[in-house]
């Protein structure tokens, strides 16, 4: 078992959706800022939401639905 699997919305998490596989994965917000503060360190876009890839196939992992800490709203639209 993956450790965030144990993850839940409860957990001030964030929703992720694989957009090869759609395989959902709940994400604790304290990684999520980690993964956003290295986009900003590495000089990505602000419209590059955090991506992560997919544990389950080769896909990358995009949020469903999130405020980032720069107040930027991705929504992932299937």
């Amino acid at each position: 078992m993956n450790i965030l699997e144990g993850f839940s919305a409860k957990d001030n998490s964030v929703e992720f959706i694989c957009t090869k596989c759609k395989y959902t994965l709940w994400i604790p917000r304290f990684i999520v800022m980690q993964l956003e503060e290295d986009n900003i360190f590495n000089g990505l876009n602000e419209s590059v939401p955090p991506q992560p890839f997919c544990q389950k196939c080769d896909g990358i992992m995009t949020p469903v639905s999130y405020v980032d800490i720069r107040g930027v709203k991705y929504e992932y639209n299937k």
